[in-house]
């Protein structure tokens, strides 16, 4: 099954001659007859998408979309709805209040079914990055959140035709009507759209001149990294299904059936970036949410998380190159004796500065991560032990070179840390010789001996004085 789609409609025969439509392309179908069923209806089968027809024996679609709206476990679902004949009015209030799109009886099939997919599109794609906010403990805006709207105001938005004087003219009506800023283009000229930055929403002309050419700049715009998050509303004229059905299915977000409509327009250019904004702002949620799972939120450096994976693939290149590798941990001396002595927000301090201190020795291709309290560890690809000793005692150098100032405290703190580093890839190198790759158990085997390698060196340096660099002599 594609997905459940729920048919309201008082008319049994439009139920069923819907169902059995819908059935043919593989979607599970749920039938209700009013306005006052859809909750408990939509509760109980969680639908994908819902067909609605515009009227319906206690009410009409837009209260069929309240009543969703109203919980919030229904608002996303999108929504169709369908109607008997052509009323303007009733079509622009249907989209002001949220319904996705009015198709007219007859139903055009090919249109339908491009329709459906489109929406269960952009439906997946919000659900997963949902799932995603919800393992991450983030939390999303609703669409109706003033913070959206103000951010609507600085949008921009490219109108794309084939003549400058239709491009004219689309700006002249929509430009009132919108708190967008607008430019055009002309399709022999359009490659200033695949230019940092992009516009937030792209309006293509699909008319018969420009026709192929369109649908190519419509799906090359979807394909591209630069511009696959820009909205792009295709206009097509004449009124066409086919070709209407051929823009979403080449990713389209919306269409005009029906040539340019500036109210129309206007009302999905509203939706369309109202929902960007939105995925925009989930996106980031997850990302800072998973940055925030790999992240010491204290010093902003990668945490234990991070590290041990980082610190596998560095071996697995290893395997495969011969190139050596080195693993340090580090541990601030006697740090719980500034805590004592300073207090915590102090020792936070320290903390900091060590941070800043040791990350202003390492390469960019270098690991610093916080494992522990006090305890940092330093990931270094392809080093020789030579350089990876002297790449140590820089460090300790960077730590006691000189004391620490922290606002508050009026005298200087002397700060020394010690070190213990092991030189990896050695066996790994020795092993791959035969063409062979080290088995996964056999390379997380090796990557916990050089952690347990890196700590006994961090030990030798605390019992021999600290402040000092001490190199295990294994082979990992």
């Amino acid at each position: 099954m594609q997905g459940t789609i729920l048919i309201i409609d008082g008319v049994a025969t439009n139920r069923i001659m819907l169902k059995v439509q819908l059935s043919a392309a593989y979607y599970r179908v749920v039938q209700a007859e009013t306005v006052a069923d859809i909750a408990k209806t939509a509760l109980r089968c969680r639908p994908d998408l819902i067909l609605s027809a515009m009227s319906l024996p206690d009410g009409d679609a837009v209260a069929v979309k309240q009543a969703l709206a109203a919980d919030d476990q229904l608002a996303d679902i999108p929504m169709i709805a369908i109607d008997h004949d052509s009323d303007a009015d009733r079509r622009l209030a249907a989209l002001t209040a949220g319904i996705d799109d009015v198709l007219l009886q007859p139903l055009d099939d090919t249109m339908l079914q491009a329709r459906i997919r489109s929406l269960l599109r952009a439906s997946s794609t919000q659900e997963e990055l949902n799932l995603q906010r919800g393992n991450t403990h983030g939390y999303a805006l609703p669409l109706s959140s003033p913070h959206i709207s103000a951010g609507l105001s600085g949008a921009q938005v490219a109108l794309v035709t084939e003549q400058s004087a239709t491009g004219v003219y689309w700006q002249a009506q929509l430009a009132p009507r919108v708190p967008y800023r607008l430019c055009n283009h002309q399709f022999n000229a359009v490659h200033p759209l695949m230019r940092e930055p992009v516009p937030d929403a792209i309006v293509i002309e699909l008319g018969r001149n420009t026709l192929a050419q369109g649908l190519r700049l419509l799906a090359d715009l979807r394909a591209r990294a630069t511009t696959r998050k820009s909205v792009v509303i295709a206009v097509v004229h004449p009124a066409d299904p086919a070709i209407a059905a051929e823009a979403l299915d080449r990713g389209a977000h919306d269409v005009l059936q029906s040539g340019f409509d500036v109210a129309e327009l206007a009302l999905r250019l509203d939706s369309q970036l109202r929902n960007k904004a939105r995925i925009d702002q989930l996106r980031d949620t997850v990302r800072n949410g998973l940055r925030a799972a790999v992240e010491d939120p204290m010093t902003g450096l990668f945490n234990r998380r991070y590290a041990k994976p980082f610190l596998e693939r560095v071996a697995s290149t290893s395997a495969k190159t011969g190139e050596t590798f080195a693993v340090m941990l580090a541990d601030l001396d006697h740090f719980k004796q500034i805590n004592d002595l300073y207090g915590h927000p102090v020792g936070d301090a320290v903390l900091i500065e060590a941070a800043k201190r040791l990350q202003t020795a390492l390469r960019p291709v270098d690991l610093l991560a916080r494992v522990g309290g006090e305890e940092f560890m330093i990931v270094m690809p392809a080093i020789g032990e030579a350089m990876a000793e002297a790449a140590a005692s820089d460090l300790c150098n960077r730590i006691n070179s000189k004391p620490f100032h922290i606002p508050g405290v009026d005298a200087p703190i002397y700060v020394t840390i010690s070190i213990g580093v092991v030189i990896g890839g050695r066996a790994a190198a020795v092993d791959h010789r035969d063409g062979t790759d080290l088995a996964p158990q056999d390379h997380d085997s090796a990557v916990s001996a050089l952690i347990t390698n890196a700590d006994r060196a961090l030990y030798s340096a605390k019992h021999a004085g600290r402040n000092q660099v001490s190199l295990a002599d294994l082979a990992a």
